[in-house]
Parts: C-alpha cells; sequence; structure tokens
C-alpha cells in the first residue's frame, strides 16, 4: 500500500513538474504591456514602426505603399490566372508541353514584374530616410523576412499535413 501511494506520488510530482517546465515563458501575460499582449504580430510591429518614423514619412510612405498596390495588384490577379491555366494544363489528359512552357514563361515575366515594383518601392522609402533610420531599416528586413514565414529563412514556412 506504501509502495503504490508512493509511486502515485511520484508520477503526479513529476507529471506536474514536466507540465510547468512546458510552458513557454514568453506567453506569460506579464512578460508585455497589457495592450500588446493581445494585439496581433503584424499590429504589433506597426505600432513599433510608427514610433521609428516621422508623421511626415509614414504619409509618404502610406503614399508610395497605395502607388505600389494598385500597379502590383492586376500582376497578381493575372499570376493567378496562370496559375490556374498552369494547373489545368498539367493535369490534362494529353499535357501539351508547349502551353505548359509557354505558360511557365509567362508567370515567370509577371513575378519579375512584380519583384522589380516592389524593389522599386523598397528604394523610394529607403530615400526617406535619415541614416540613422537607414541602419535599422536595413537589419530588420532579414528579421521581417525571418518572421514572416515563421522563423524559416529563405524558403517558405512548412504547411502542416492535411491528413
Amino acid at each position: 500500500m506504501k509502495i503504490r501511494f508512493l509511486t502515485l506520488t511520484l508520477i503526479t510530482v513529476f507529471a506536474v513538474t514536466s507540465m510547468a517546465l512546458a510552458q513557454n515563458p514568453e506567453t506569460k501575460k506579464g512578460d508585455r504591456e497589457p495592450r500588446e499582449a493581445f494585439m496581433p504580430r503584424n499590429e504589433r510591429f506597426a505600432d513599433r514602426m510608427n514610433h521609428f518614423f516621422t508623421e511626415e514619412q509614414q504619409e509618404q510612405m502610406k503614399t508610395i505603399r497605395l502607388e505600389t498596390a494598385k500597379k502590383v495588384k492586376p500582376l497578381r490577379n493575372e499570376l493567378g490566372e496562370l496559375e490556374a491555366r498552369q494547373q489545368t494544363l498539367t493535369t490534362a489528359e494529353k499535357a501539351d508541353l508547349d502551353a505548359i512552357y509557354q505558360n511557365i514563361d509567362k508567370m515567370s515575366e509577371v513575378k519579375a514584374e512584380i519583384q522589380k515594383i516592389m524593389a522599386k518601392q523598397h528604394q523610394q522609402i529607403r530615400s526617406l530616410l535619415t541614416e540613422e533610420q537607414l541602419l535599422k531599416f536595413d537589419a530588420m528586413k532579414g528579421w521581417m523576412t525571418d518572421h514572416r514565414n515563421n522563423g524559416f529563412r529563405g524558403e517558405k514556412a512548412p504547411r502542416p499535413n492535411a491528413g
């Protein structure tokens, strides 16, 4: 009877200790300001950026981003159509390799055009910044890429298996 009680007690202590150690210290409510604790990551980032740039810079960047979005949206729509066409071409009963290759070339052209527009936007934003801001901004670009991909640098984050 005493051995059972002792064994049960040890198992309980081990389980409670394991659960306590498994808790992520970053999720504790006291680590952040209460307002930030419930904000999504992108909103927290935007909130911090508001303190990084002057109001004038923020307005100029807003204008630049709006212009860029107007240019990129039709290209993204076209890319979506080309990707759907690619799906149709590659799953056809008798695949037409020439059509598949042409479609791949078109998709590459559209992606390149989007990248050029985004690179222009990036340089326009950089031109608005002071030297100190430039250092922080350039250092932040790698950080943003890593966190946008959930910590996977240079590749998209893996998707959970559906099944």
